[in-house]
Order: structure tokens, then C-alpha cells, then sequence
């Protein structure tokens, strides 16, 4: 059987990514959270911190205000030097 290889996100790097997109765009914390309809800014917080990842929603959303694609703002394991997780078919 063939090996198939899936990636995981990282979500300490994906943070800091999105994070550090959100200030070269000059977006701040409260300006995505209004964007987004989000009823407070803890989530992005949540996000720049690596605690948890944005839903594909805002993930899309983010990309439409940002410019950029949603690839873009992720950060796989595997990128990182990490391990993905192998699944044998």
C-alpha cells in the first residue's frame, strides 16, 4: 500500500503569520474584529497567540479584506520542520 502523507496546521506559526500580515496591512485587532462581525476582539487575539485557528469564514473574509489568499495565512506542520501525521491506504 501507498503511504499518504497528511499535514496538520500549526497554530503557534499560523498566528504568528496572520499576525504579522494584520500589521503589514495596517489592520488592527478592533478594525478585523468589526470586519469580521466578531462581538469581541478575543478570537483574533486567540488566533495571534496560537490558542485556536479562524473558522474557514473568517479565513475567507480575511482574505477578501486583506488581499491575499487564504493559503497564505497558514502555516503547515510540515513547514515548520515538523512531522506531518502518515496515514498507510
Amino acid at each position: 500500500m501507498e503511504e499518504i502523507k497528511y499535514t496538520t496546521l500549526d497554530a503557534v506559526l499560523t498566528g504568528r503569520k496572520i499576525k504579522r500580515i494584520l500589521t503589514e496591512k495596517g489592520c488592527s485587532v478592533r478594525k478585523i474584529q468589526a470586519m469580521l462581525n466578531l462581538s469581541c476582539p478575543q478570537p483574533v487575539y486567540r488566533w495571534m497567540n496560537g490558542q485556536a485557528l479562524p473558522s474557514i469564514d473568517n479565513l475567507y473574509m480575511m482574505h477578501r479584506i486583506l488581499g491575499i489568499h487564504m493559503e497564505e495565512m497558514l502555516v503547515a506542520r510540515d513547514e515548520a520542520g515538523r512531522e506531518g501525521i502518515n496515514l498507510k491506504e
